[in-house]
């Protein structure tokens, strides 16, 4: 899997957060191997309260593109949380590629019981 991350506005991202959020990502591929890349982009956004800290990740496969974001107290923290979700939306996704599959095998099974 590729790794493209944009951080607009954050002269020089540091290192130990980037291998970091990139270690948090590389999980995912062994949720589904056929993941081509992810666009992960950082952002720091100012409030009245406390400054907050956006991920927002994109997973490139095959059929569809998942998209999680995050808003949390630290990039870190919401690496972890957009990863959970992009988790969660993989599982959904290997479960419906499974039953497309076996939809289709049954389908198929019929069809040669008819012939």
């Amino acid at each position: 899997m590729k790794f493209h991350i944009q951080s607009p506005h954050i002269h020089k991202l540091n290192p130990e957060t980037q291998k970091l959020i990139e270690e948090k990502f590389e999980r995912l591929e062994r949720q589904f191997d056929r993941i081509e890349r992810c666009n992960i982009l950082l952002k720091k956004e100012k409030s009245a309260k406390r400054n907050n800290f956006l991920v927002e990740a994109i997973l490139v496969i095959p059929g569809n593109d998942l998209f999680a974001k995050e808003l949390a107290e630290s990039f870190e923290t919401a690496a972890q949380e957009v990863c959970r979700s992009l988790e969660s939306q993989l599982k959904k996704h290997k479960a419906k590629l499974h039953n497309q599959a076996t939809a289709s095998a049954d389908q198929q099974l019929e069809d040669d019981d008819f012939e």
